[in-house]
């Protein structure tokens, strides 16, 4: 009787919590559209689901790791991203501001690691990529005009679709990943967000989120391969799709800057992102390479950003340099450390689809440091860590496909 309480009091406890996630999550996918007679009210709403996930997550955390590595690298973790946020703070409104609803947070997800997990747990999360997906649908259509927009000029708008993809239609896949516990209706959800999200990314020529969503299509396909007991049929139409897609491809993309490739075709190989880490490199000594320049870490790079007046830059589009620039190698290095042995465990040892996708999932993250900004306040950023505690969960990666079936169908 105590352990059913103490499981149901658990439950409500993460319901709250990933609820809050979902909040706050939408809310900063309403932020990308710079609505700004919204943004007063979206900041309140954020703050109470702020609130409500350090609340809920700090009520439910047990400081207790099996794993001796993990609990002595974690603790390392934990107080050198202490020192982070306490190096180079400014004691400022605007800056503590800015922090509260950006920043802070995505420091200590690493304590997801120490929430008591059941099968429950998982299928929270789940729950709250569907609607995220619904949210991203939603949003997308709503604000239409700015996600198809070829803008000019460097406003903020013509990152709506980003940030719509970064807070909201990431997770996605991870769902799609594990399709064989959803149901149809979910998994055409993850699918159709999947196929709006490398169709809108190639027609702005977002090449990063166009690789990445194509890759994750990819790996769902060889998923869907090895689990399907259609494998002749399978292999039949998917050399169909590629045939068609040699003979016609070509057809579609012009060298014409209005066809629906005309952008990424105007685009091609441009270098976006040589400039930028030149001038970090250039702007770093080796003590900043080691431990980074705190929270409010910038480098010279002037002529870069909007409305630019200090020619300092707070961030980098490589997202393995930003880690360098708030924390140095050595914050890098701890995430490398606690993160690879989880991948290696989750994916080689284990017995059912979550725990090899997980493994899959961080190998994801780790790789797309180059290409895009995954180190951030977001559920991609928190299903990381979450699949860091599945490899590291030997009990998780023995239980089979069939009992976390039936776990998500209750």
């Amino acid at each position: 009787m105590m352990y059913r309480r103490y499981t149901a009091n658990l439950d409500k406890k993460m319901f709250f919590f990933w609820t809050s996630v979902a909040v706050y999550g939408i809310g900063s996918a309403f932020t990308a559209t710079y609505a700004t007679g919204m943004i007063k009210v979206i900041q309140l709403i954020q703050a109470m689901a702020i609130f409500g996930i350090i609340y809920f997550a700090g009520s439910t955390v047990q400081f207790a790791v099996k794993n001796y590595f993990l609990r002595i690298t974690l603790v390392i973790y934990l107080m050198y991203s202490i020192f982070i946020l306490l190096h180079g703070y400014e004691y400022t409104y605007e800056f503590t501001k800015r922090l509260f609803f950006s920043s802070f947070i995505k420091y200590f997800f690493p304590l997801l690691l120490l929430i008591p997990k059941n099968l429950k747990f998982y299928s929270r999360i789940f729950d709250i990529i569907v609607i995220y997906g619904i949210a991203f649908l939603l949003l997308n259509l709503l604000f239409m005009d700015l996600v198809i927009a070829h803008y000019e000029e460097n406003v903020p708008q013509k990152f709506t679709f980003e940030g719509f993809y970064k807070n909201l239609g990431v997770p996605l896949s991870f769902l799609l990943f594990t399709y064989i516990y959803h149901s149809k209706y979910r998994n055409m959800i993850a699918f159709v967000v999947l196929l709006a999200i490398i169709g809108i990314a190639t027609y702005k020529a977002r090449r990063a989120i166009m690789a990445l969503s194509v890759t994750h299509m990819l790996i769902f396909m060889v998923i869907f391969y090895i689990k399907s007991n259609y494998k002749l049929v399978m292999s039949g139409v998917l050399a169909l799709f590629i045939g068609v897609l040699a003979v016609y491809a070509p057809k579609f993309y012009q060298e014409n800057k209005y066809s629906y490739f005309g952008e990424l075709n105007e685009r091609g190989l441009e270098d976006t992102r040589t400039g930028v880490e030149v001038a970090m490199a250039r702007d770093f000594e080796a003590v900043d390479w080691v431990i980074g320049r705190g929270i409010n870490g910038r480098y010279w790079c002037p002529n870069i950003d909007l409305n630019d007046t200090s020619g300092y830059r707070y961030m980098i589009e490589t997202d393995y340099l930003n880690i360098i620039l708030k924390g140095g190698v050595i914050y890098l290095g701890l995430i490398l450390l606690m993160a690879i042995p989880a991948a290696f465990k989750a994916f080689f040892f284990s017995n059912n689809l979550l725990s090899k996708v997980a493994g899959i999932w961080i190998i994801l993250w780790i790789l797309s440091l180059y290409p895009l900004n995954v180190f951030n306040t977001d559920l991609n950023h928190m299903l990381f860590w979450v699949c860091v505690g599945i490899g590291y969960s030997k009990d998780m990666r023995k239980m089979s496909d069939e009992n976390i079936k039936e776990a998500m169908s209750t």
